[in-house]
């Protein structure tokens, strides 16, 4: 059985994400016909924790399991990587904004985000945001899995422009619940969204393979990313959610220059692709 797990250890390890993760996305999305505690939601992206932990330890042992779980702890990365875990993807959500106001000449409101109506709090939005991002780090597991997991096993046979867009297609797939039924994303355009994730996928690796491998700095990229997205407007003024279309070609920009920019063999110009090979 180890033997085989060292073999597939990528394909079965990407599979059993989806099962321990898939199910409660279904239900809640009303594909399946029961739905989950809204506690046990909030634990979604923990099942890409498990699994990831799991894998490591049945196919390379307690050593390298230690080692997975000391990648949380890289922290000693340059002051630039943590101004880009934390301001990049923010700035470029509220660039859109700025920008479709610029394009069509309506204003943006600023006065119902997200947060409102998921912390009914009467407190200043400023207040919230670090609890709130602090939440988001907590809350998320995915980037155990994602960046990992298995974008190293895939950048040990792949450049890391290719094992980047290998792994966007499946963070989309795994999304897909959301589109589906009654999913958060059922009104969203799921071509724009793949689009996205594939350019979001870039500049993960490209903050992951900087940074040694720190799993605490993608965690606090993909925080941030998604406490933006509960802080600024929720949805813009003018028709057609030409923000999200503006936002979506901010990052697809940013993820060509990166990859002009650093190279697409490691994304990086200093450092090497961060690789794990099976065995």
């Amino acid at each position: 059985m180890r033997s085989f797990l060292q073999r597939h250890s990528l394909l079965v390890g990407a599979l059993l994400m989806f099962l321990c993760t898939w199910t409660i996305d279904l239900s809640n999305s009303g594909v399946l016909p029961f739905r989950v505690p809204f506690a046990v939601t909030l634990t979604l992206g923990w099942g890409f924790f498990v699994v990831s932990v799991a894998m490591t330890w049945a196919t390379l042992g307690q050593a390298a399991t230690a080692t997975f779980l000391k990648r949380l702890l890289i922290w000693r990365v340059g002051w630039r990587w943590w101004l880009a875990a934390l301001l990049l993807l923010p700035a470029l959500q509220g660039a859109a904004l700025l920008l479709t106001s610029w394009l069509t000449g309506l204003p943006v409101d600023f006065s119902a985000p997200m947060i409102r109506a998921v912390v009914p709090l009467d407190a200043p939005l400023l207040a919230l945001a670090a609890p709130w991002l602090i939440f988001e780090i907590l809350a998320n597991g995915e980037e155990w899995g994602w960046r990992g997991y298995i974008l190293p096993r895939l950048q040990a046979k792949h450049s890391a422009l290719v094992s980047s867009l290998i792994v966007g297609v499946l963070w989309s797939v795994w999304h897909l619940p959301k589109f589906l039924g009654t999913g958060l994303n059922s009104d969203r355009s799921f071509l724009w969204f793949t689009v996205a994730l594939l350019a979001l996928s870039v500049l993960f690796t490209w903050l992951y393979n900087n940074t040694r491998g720190s799993i605490l700095l993608v965690m606090l990229f993909h925080a941030t990313q998604n406490t933006a997205g509960m802080f600024l407007p929720v949805k813009f003024a003018a028709a057609g959610g030409l923000d999200q279309n503006v936002l979506v070609l901010l990052i697809v920009a940013a993820a060509v220059t990166v990859t002009v920019a650093a190279g697409a063999q490691n994304l990086s110009r200093t450092a090497e692709r961060q690789i794990q090979h099976p065995t």
